[in-house]
Parts: structure tokens; C-alpha cells; sequence
């Protein structure tokens, strides 16, 4: 596999993020997969960095990572505005 970036990298968060979610839905094409399985290769290889960089083992990070999810969410709603998702109704 070769990836290349043709063209000037955008500054804007919001453009790398839907940069990085068409490579993800790309990678999910190419292997036959639900592009809804880029979401654990994202949150694994998000892991494999903070592994990577931090040097601590992953008993040490999971609460950073937790705590970059948590603000990963608010952030995907400022920039895409999520659209509400009806909760089930658990019968009982």
C-alpha cells in the first residue's frame, strides 16, 4: 500500500478530519469491510500513537484516551452539528 498526499495539507481541523474519514472509508472499500469498521481502526491506531508516543503501558493511557474521546465527541458535534439519535425503548 503507498498513500500520498498530493496538494497543500489544510490547517483547518475540520478538513484533515474529513481527509482522515475518506482514507478510512477508503481503506474499508478496498477490503470489503463496512466503512462503519473504520471507526475501531481508528480508535485502535488513535491507541497504538498514545502507546507510541507516551511510552506508558496501556493501563496508563486509558484514561487519557477516554478523556480524548469524550472531547472528540464534543468536537465532532461543533463541527458537524450531530444529528440526535433516538434512544430504544427497552420493554420490560
Amino acid at each position: 500500500m503507498q498513500i500520498e498526499i498530493k496538494g497543500k495539507v489544510s490547517a483547518d481541523p475540520r478538513d484533515r478530519i474529513l481527509a482522515i474519514e475518506a482514507v478510512t472509508k477508503a481503506i474499508c472499500q478496498k477490503t470489503g469491510q463496512d466503512p462503519a469498521e473504520g471507526v475501531m481502526m481508528l480508535l485502535t491506531a488513535a491507541a497504538h500513537l498514545t502507546a507510541t508516543y507516551s511510552g506508558k503501558t496501556a493501563d496508563q493511557n486509558i484514561m487519557t484516551l477516554a478523556k480524548c474521546l469524550g472531547n472528540a465527541t464534543v468536537a465532532a458535534d461543533d463541527f458537524f452539528k450531530l444529528k440526535p439519535v433516538a434512544s430504544a425503548e427497552v420493554e420490560g
